[in-house]
């Protein structure tokens, strides 16, 4: 897997410096696929850490602001092919978390949103950052106006393999939210999810309190 990462590197290389030499359209689609693919290589590679006896996680305070602009901006093809519009009401909040591993957290709730999106409106997912007070822990918020999910299914929407009862979703693999709900396990991030069929999905990540000032 980690061999398929350097030819990926090549097409983001020739992506990045023939754009001029493409049309908007072949670029947009090249770039997607780019984003596809990479996807998939991050989730083995985490699929594969997460069978792992000692998992190794570099926990430090960081930047909730810059780590949401990363993953937007590496997602930026796909959420414009699909069409698809993100609303941010994103503040800085104190965590301490594994950097790539949020990222790749965050990536997946972004994907799962496009992927079922409502294709009869106007698509949209909205991020919030915040405090909450019942909790009194920090929070990130990923909120779309998709299909939603059944009551019946919310209990299983982290289970290996689970895909919903969307005849439309045969290229799912159900592995997205199940590796989340790992990574958060292993992060002791908990993990809220309400939902009403033809609503839309919101997850919201609670944060562990952790005093940042101790943590190098």
């Amino acid at each position: 897997v980690h061999e398929i990462k350097t030819p990926l590197s090549l097409i983001h290389f020739v992506l990045q410096n023939r754009k001029d030499e493409m049309s908007p359209l072949v670029y947009q689609r090249l770039d997607h696929a780019k984003v596809s693919i990479h996807d998939h290589v991050e989730r083995i590679l985490f699929y594969a850490k997460l069978q792992a006896t000692h998992v190794d996680y570099s926990l430090k305070p960081i930047s909730i602001e810059e780590s949401i602009e990363d993953v937007l901006l590496d997602l930026a093809s796909l959420l414009e092919e699909k069409q698809v519009q993100v609303q941010a009401a994103v503040e800085e909040i104190p965590i301490v978390c594994d950097e790539r591993a949020l990222q790749f957290i965050l990536t997946q709730l972004l994907v799962n949103a496009v992927k079922y999106r409502n294709e009869q409106m106007e698509s949209e997912i909205r991020l919030e950052t915040g405090f909450h007070p019942a909790f009194e822990r920090y929070y990130l918020k990923v909120a779309d106006n998709g299909i939603g999910v059944l009551q019946s299914d919310l209990p299983f929407v982290f289970d290996k393999g689970f895909t919903g009862d969307v005849n439309n979703q045969k290229q799912s693999t159900g592995m997205g939210l199940f590796l989340v709900k790992k990574l958060c396990d292993d992060l002791r991030i908990d993990i809220e999810v309400e939902s009403q069929r033809g609503e839309g999905l919101t997850i919201q990540l609670l944060f562990p309190k952790v005093n940042t000032d101790s943590v190098c």
